[in-house]
């Protein structure tokens, strides 16, 4: 066949029958897409009746990218039958709206599902699972997989996983380096391991050329690890995330809304205990929802909660009326993001905030909320507006909250006009 394959690749297509959960950790250009087609083909082409499931974070990711590459691949190993002389016709295949599948000459099959429909991945059983770019997926997912390789046609059953790394709290991290067992297998690569890149050391240096150091060690090296820049370094995920969040003795309830168009939106929702310390209990975090059915979901939560007030991005304005019209206690945020900051860093290093370990996305966030560069590589008091909309949800929540208690801060100020 016609596919020159590089040493961590060949590691990987090795381990498989070996190993049960099998992790290539890789940067750009690493050919984790293309394994993944070939582990696929091969597993499917050598057990008969093999059921398998290739899962993307999106459907256009799921369509454009995995899918197709498969079909490309596949073509490779059509035309290496056919040169040796064998006729068969190894495959066909379906792709429409919601159903993407290789149906092989001996009854095995190949699923290819997007995660962001999780209810389509219940119920299956499985010979075996490819995850592309799982660093985008769900813990959840991963969960429901692992009970969905039960085997019957494949000896070993697997899942492999073919990732860009994270920040070391990502779950992925948490399986396959914190807590592995004997199940688990890491294989590594990096561009640079790619020598089969076309103009090879070219590619490298414009890359090197134009990333700054936080790309070139995440997706050039590919290393796991915190961003330089990363705005809430007071965040620790060993002492900020508890289930003790439960037990906190709230008095009342406060909640951030964030609302976006293409975006997700999310919602925050915060206790307050009397000594002015905050837990997140719970958040929502959902695209393509409607303002008025966003409206909806807080009137829920406010039914549950009973919100003292509600904080919302100033720039929903159609959001904002719907709430004043069910009567909510609603705000307008405060557009000075720098203050806001200020607030949860202040909270956090002073250890009044926590976040219930339910609130994922919000974890996440919080560790790769990172500061803006300027082209030479200096950081801008700028934060990159990308993946922060659990946090903005948060922050806008917690702008005006402040550790100190009322009663002192009187005191304090009567007894300076005394003095006075």
């Amino acid at each position: 066949m016609d596919r020159k394959f590089l040493p961590k690749q060949i590691e990987v297509l090795n381990s498989i029958g070996k190993y049960r959960y099998i992790l290539y950790s890789g940067a750009v250009r690493a050919g984790k897409t293309l394994l993944l087609a070939h582990a696929a083909i091969r597993t499917c082409i050598a057990n008969e009746g093999a059921v398998g499931l290739m899962v993307s974070y999106t459907t256009p990711q799921l369509r454009d990218v995995v899918f197709k590459t498969t079909l490309q691949e596949l073509a490779l190993y059509q035309k290496a039958f056919n040169d040796a002389g064998i006729i068969i016709n190894l495959a066909k295949w379906t792709n429409s709206p919601g159903n993407m599948t290789i149906k092989f000459f001996n009854g095995s099959e190949l699923l290819f599902r997007a995660s962001d429909e999780e209810t389509k991945l219940r119920g299956l059983t499985l010979d075996f699972v490819g995850m592309d770019e799982p660093v985008d997926i769900d813990e959840s997912v991963f969960k429901q997989l692992m009970n969905r390789i039960s085997g019957g046609h494949v000896k070993n059953p697997f899942m492999l996983l073919a990732t860009n790394p994270d920040n070391e709290n990502h779950w992925i991290y948490k399986y396959f380096y914190r807590n592995p067992t004997e199940e688990y297998k890491v294989i590594e690569t990096s561009t640079y391991d790619n020598i089969l890149l076309p103009n090879y050391h070219k590619y490298i240096k414009e890359l090197e050329e134009n990333l700054d150091e936080d790309w070139i060690r995440r997706f050039l090296k590919g290393r796991w690890g915190a961003f330089s820049g990363q705005i809430f370094k007071e965040f620790n995920p060993d002492k900020h995330v508890t289930k003790e969040v439960d037990k906190m003795p709230f008095t009342h309830y406060i909640a951030g809304v964030d609302w976006g168009i293409r975006n997700p939106s999310a919602i925050a929702i915060i206790g307050v205990t009397r000594d002015k310390r905050v837990g997140v209990v719970e958040e929502w975090y959902h695209s393509g929802k409607t303002s008025t059915e966003v409206a909806k979901v807080i009137e829920a939560f406010d039914k549950k909660y009973h919100f003292r007030k509600l904080f919302v991005d100033r720039t929903a304005l159609d959001l904002i009326t719907q709430l004043e019209q069910l009567k909510l206690p609603v705000h307008k945020s405060k557009s000075d993001v720098k203050s806001g900051i200020g607030r949860v860093k202040s909270l956090l290093k002073s250890d009044h905030l926590f976040i219930h370990p339910r609130c994922r996305n919000l974890i996440r966030e919080f560790q790769s909320y990172r500061y803006e560069k300027d082209r030479y590589g200096n950081l801008l008091e700028k934060p990159v507006k990308e993946d922060d909309h659990i946090l903005d949800a948060t922050r806008y929540a917690l702008a005006t909250h402040s550790t100190l208690r009322l009663e002192p801060v009187i005191g304090f100020v009567k007894k300076e006009m005394w003095d006075f």
